[in-house]
């Protein structure tokens, strides 16, 4: 690649890589094989963008984050410190990740959502629009967080559970897994719902 000033001598760009002249790529960040970086992104220090992964304009990538295959970040999205998006994971525009969240492969967060601190989204979970997933929250597996569902901090969703649009689920709250909750419901905190369980 021709030299530029906005990317860091130290870093290591695969040939097949296309980064945008407008980009920043600090230094240890490695860069493989025909992973795409938009104009005015960011990719911070020791970040590492694993082949065929995107990253539209504007976007950041935290500080010692890896986006594995085919990952996709959207425009104007912030991927915090330390933080892992998944194989083939999309990630929506203005979508915010908090330091250290892992997000699964094959997670699908739609824009304008938040995702906590040290979260954790496994395999296939969906995440609405607009939702807002607080610090060290776990979401099983094939999950789905309706667009605008708020959860707080530390709470528990099982396995292929759905949360409706504009739910709030309180601190700790606990759900099962393939449980229903029915949008614009509130569950408080610490509150407990079982395996397939539904709250209208």
């Amino acid at each position: 690649m021709p030299e530029n000033p906005r990317i860091h001598p130290l870093a290591t760009i695969h040939d097949t890589a296309r980064v945008d002249p407008s980009a920043t790529v600090e230094e240890n960040v490695l860069i493989a094989a025909t992973v795409v970086v938009g104009p005015h992104a960011v990719v911070r220090t020791q970040a590492i963008l694993r082949q065929n992964a995107k990253v539209h304009e504007y976007a950041t990538i935290g500080e010692k984050s890896q986006l594995w295959t085919g990952a996709e970040i959207g425009a104007a999205a912030t991927i915090g410190t330390a933080a892992t998006v998944g194989a083939k994971a999309v990630i929506g525009t203005r979508v915010s990740v908090g330091t250290k969240a892992v997000l699964a492969d094959g997670v699908h967060v739609e824009d304008d959502a938040r995702i906590g601190n040290r979260v954790m989204l496994r395999r296939g979970v969906v995440v609405g629009m607009g939702a807002d997933i607080g610090d060290r929250s776990t979401i099983g597996k094939l999950a789905r967080i309706g667009a605008g569902a708020t959860l707080g901090i530390r709470v528990g969703i099982g396995a292929g559970t759905v949360v409706g649009g504009g739910a709030i689920l309180g601190n700790r709250a606990r759900v099962g897994i393939r449980a229903n909750i029915a949008a614009l419901t509130q569950v408080p905190p610490r509150g407990v719902l079982g395996d397939w369980e539904s709250v209208r």
